[in-house]
């Protein structure tokens, strides 16, 4: 009981201007991340080995552009993002995406889906549907680790949150999804990981197919 107070009944308390820093849109800040994009095809042998599998690592970077008001009246802010291989390559234009914030979350809208990245205030008891706002089955959002430290790229965020977006495990399908943001720099980890497994005879566990993708930043503007 006491351990489970300290965690899941722990509200932070904090400021609009606290909440935000996890979550800055300021015109001009910039993220870069390295990338890493695994399939698993379902081509594996007949003893089910992963041989199936194609690695794909490149670099993203998302800069936060203009201010615009969205369809609710809201000021949102436009994200242009962009891809190369290697460091030693020039950007190449993507997409844009947007965000914003209000008094209760704050939002991004990706490839035209909305989702609710992160609920205020930071209550580590409380859980929100990230797909309020799209036609996704519903996913219970949370948080773990609130303001603490941790270690990403070459650099080390003296306070971070952790958003848990899916974390499920069965005999067949094993899903994790999950966000880690930092005080003025915004997202600085990303893992969407999809697949299928199975148990042969032995007990052991086997990758089928599907898919695991990781963001990690590389640099950001301070």
């Amino acid at each position: 009981m006491l351990l489970y107070c300290c965690k899941k009944d722990e509200i932070v308390p904090g400021t609009a201007d606290q909440y935000l820093a996890y979550f800055p849109l300021k015109q001009g800040h910039w993220v870069e991340y390295d990338a890493d994009s695994i399939v698993h095809l379902d081509i594996d042998d007949s003893f089910y080995l992963d041989t199936a599998i194609r690695v794909y690592r490149f670099q993203i970077r998302e800069e936060i552009d203009s201010a615009f008001y969205d369809a609710e009246g809201d000021q949102a802010w436009r994200i242009s993002r962009y891809r190369r291989l290697t460091s030693t390559d020039p950007w190449s234009f993507m997409n844009v995406w947007t965000a914003k914030v209000n008094p209760s979350s704050a939002q991004r809208v990706e490839d035209n889906i909305r989702f609710i990245k992160l609920s205020f205030p930071l209550d580590a008891r409380e859980d929100w549907n990230g797909n309020a706002f799209n036609n996704y089955p519903m996913e219970e959002y949370y948080y773990e680790d609130l303001h603490e430290s941790k270690m990403f790229g070459n650099s080390t965020f003296d306070s971070t949150i952790t958003v848990i977006q899916n974390d499920f495990v069965s005999s067949i399908n094993r899903i994790d999804k999950r966000e880690v943001y930092a005080k003025n720099a915004g997202m600085i980890y990303k893992v969407l990981d999809s697949l299928n497994i199975a148990k042969l005879p032995n007990s052991t566990t086997v990758i089928l197919n599907g898919t695991e993708y990781k963001l990690e930043v590389s640099n950001y503007k301070r």
